[in-house]
Order: C-alpha cells, then structure tokens, then sequence
C-alpha cells in the first residue's frame, strides 16, 4: 500500500507542510523589519553621490574622445 493512500498521513503531512511555510514566512518578517529601512537609505545615499561622479565621468570621456577624433581629422588620419 502506498503510503499517501491513508488520508490522515496525508493530513497530517499537509498539516507539517503548512507549519514550516508559517515558521518560513515569520523569521522572513522578522528579517526584512530589522534592517531593511537602513539598507534602502544607504542604496539611496550611494546613488545620489554617485550620480553626479558617473555623469562628470561620462562628460570627461566625451570630451577627451572628440579631442581625440579632431587630432585625427586635424593630422588626416
């Protein structure tokens, strides 16, 4: 006999199946509660300096690369 075939092992079964996904699902909560506030604010904080920096880096090359295609159009290359 199969052992899924008794109806109260398999209640029993979805019962255990149940508990661990609420057990799962309460440590989750508790994990996101502690620290989550202060990890979104430091991402913020990181994009918000690093930004202005990416963009001036951004303009830097840009710069410099039509410098350099003038060299080349100035030399004839």
């Amino acid at each position: 006999m199969h052992p899924w075939n008794d109806p109260s092992r398999y209640q029993a079964a979805l019962h255990q199946q149940t508990q661990i996904n609420e057990e799962a699902a309460e440590q989750a909560r508790a994990e996101s509660k502690k620290g989550g506030g202060f990890g979104y604010l430091v991402f913020l904080v990181a994009v918000i300096f690093f930004k202005p920096f990416a963009e001036y880096c951004v303009d830097l090359y840009n710069t410099l690369a039509g410098y350099v295609h003038s060299l080349r159009a100035l030399l004839g290359f």
